[in-house]
């Protein structure tokens, strides 16, 4: 007989992972139950577990390890650290893993992401249904022995990683300012911190669930004050800003302004063409334009994936690509188990700019090239039924007479001065979309047109 759950954990599982406000949507006895459904799916019998530093994530970690030990699993404790680290030990050491984090999310919300061995994150296709069902129905397998708990601090280990081969030349020269938003990313700045030549200065350091210094994305303007304050009184080369676990990355020039993803990604991308000619390199709708022809420039394969980490981490693996860039600040590497990491493109980031720096070019002169279309602000408009509404923005755009039309992971749209995509979002009620040009005002009018109509039919 199926068991009665008191918390609406329907609506924690999203497409990609489960995600929701604490405790209404995602609470201890939810946590359990996904532990011990996670066990019991894959046989598991050892489990690798992190959390951020959201107030409570303490006691979801209790239930995640008191579910998995009940299923006779033993538990990794990696304890405070942030995302990237768990994806290095499930894949460096081939186990399954959990992250106790509502990544971005408002700080009312908490949430896991689960890994199989190598770091394959599930999804709703491959495991989070399976999970739910079983979880739902309550019935698991015997056990004799419950499993126990370990702790294992692997920081050290995941920094040699993350550093072998780095080339350092010309790095004792510059400084760098970051806003670690009093979350996940304060714990790799301290590794960083001595590790490298550079000199670091870390802002809001402090790990605090509370996010007392700003809200967790640092992609959107409103969240920016604390790094581009300090740019703009500092005297720094560039500065960098993460998000609540530490798995997205913004850039900013000497002067505060905000650097497109894209305009970094194709930095990367650039470099490692170099070594690697001729590889594939992921992109997606809401990607600006500039990476996937910095690629095509420097004679790579531009290969499209859906939106969302899940789906990028997927297409990599299929196609066998080197790297992967998101509008949000996530950057994924073969290297890194095809997964995201900040100290990764950090990394690649300080070479290339020692390199500038060394040529006597600053940070925004090197980014320069790549900044000529001016990207929006990505939306989102709560709708009622997400099919429903997105056939009637796609049929909205179709009528204004596009130059070209393309459907993959919703619609993408090309009106010769401005282009851009809506699609349904992975993780809320919703259609997200976003629109680039060479003049932002003409983006904004566009998205402003498309959001207004969007929200005239939200309930329909």
């Amino acid at each position: 007989m199926p068991i009665k759950i008191s918390a609406d954990y329907k609506s924690a599982f999203k497409q990609v992972d489960i995600r929701g406000v604490y405790p209404t949507e995602v609470d201890e006895e939810v946590t359990y139950l996904v532990a011990r459904s996670f066990v019991d799916e894959y046989a598991l019998k050892k489990v690798a577990v992190a959390r951020d530093m959201r107030l409570s994530s303490p006691v979801l970690f209790d239930a995640f390890c008191k579910g998995a030990t009940d299923g006779g699993a033993e538990v990794i404790d990696l304890g405070l650290v942030h995302t990237p680290v768990l994806y290095y030990v499930s894949g460096s050491q081939k186990l399954a893993g959990v992250m106790i984090t509502a990544s971005h999310s408002p700080k009312n919300q908490n949430g896991l992401k689960l890994v199989l061995p190598g770091a394959i994150p599930l999804t709703e296709e491959v495991g989070l249904k399976q999970i739910r069902k079983r979880m739902e129905k309550g019935v698991f397998a015997e056990v004799k022995k419950p499993g126990k708990v370990t702790v294992k601090d692997v920081k050290a280990a995941y920094l040699k990683y993350e550093l072998k081969g780095i080339k350092t030349k010309g790095m004792e020269d510059l400084e760098v300012v970051a806003d670690a938003g009093n979350g996940m990313g304060a714990v790799m700045m301290e590794l960083l911190t001595g590790a490298l030549p550079v000199s670091f200065t870390t802002l809001n350091s402090e790990l605090d669930g509370r996010f007392p210094s700003r809200a967790s994305d640092p992609t959107l303007k409103k969240n920016q004050k604390p790094i581009t304050t300090a740019l703009k009184t500092g005297g720094y080369d560039f500065g960098i800003s993460f998000d609540g676990d530490g798995d997205r990355i913004a850039f900013f020039d000497a002067e505060g302004a905000y650097i497109n993803s894209a305009a970094i990604g194709a930095v990367i991308a650039k470099r490692m063409l170099k070594k690697h000619k001729g590889a594939k390199i992921v992109y997606t709708n809401l990607t600006s334009r500039i990476l996937e022809e910095a690629i095509l420039d420097a004679g790579g394969k531009p290969v499209p994936a859906k939106v969302g980490h899940a789906y990028i981490k997927e297409t990599m693996r299929k196609e066998d690509a080197f790297f992967g860039c998101e509008h949000s600040g996530h950057f994924y590497f073969k290297e890194y188990f095809y997964t995201d990491s900040i100290a990764f493109t950090l990394r690649y980031v300080l070479e290339a700019f020692a390199e500038a720096k060394a040529a006597g070019q600053t940070f925004g002169e090197m980014m320069a090239p790549f900044m000529q279309y001016k990207q929006t602000e990505d939306v989102i408009v709560d709708v009622v039924d997400k099919k429903k509404a997105q056939a009637s923005v796609e049929a909205f755009l179709k009528a204004k007479k596009p130059v070209k039309i393309r459907k993959f992971d919703g619609v993408y749209v090309d009106y010769g001065e401005v282009w851009g995509s809506v699609k349904i979002s992975v993780t809320e009620h919703a259609l997200k979309m976003m629109f680039e040009g060479r003049d932002k005002k003409k983006a904004q009018k566009l998205q402003d047109e498309v959001a207004s109509y969007v929200k005239s039919i939200a309930n329909d």
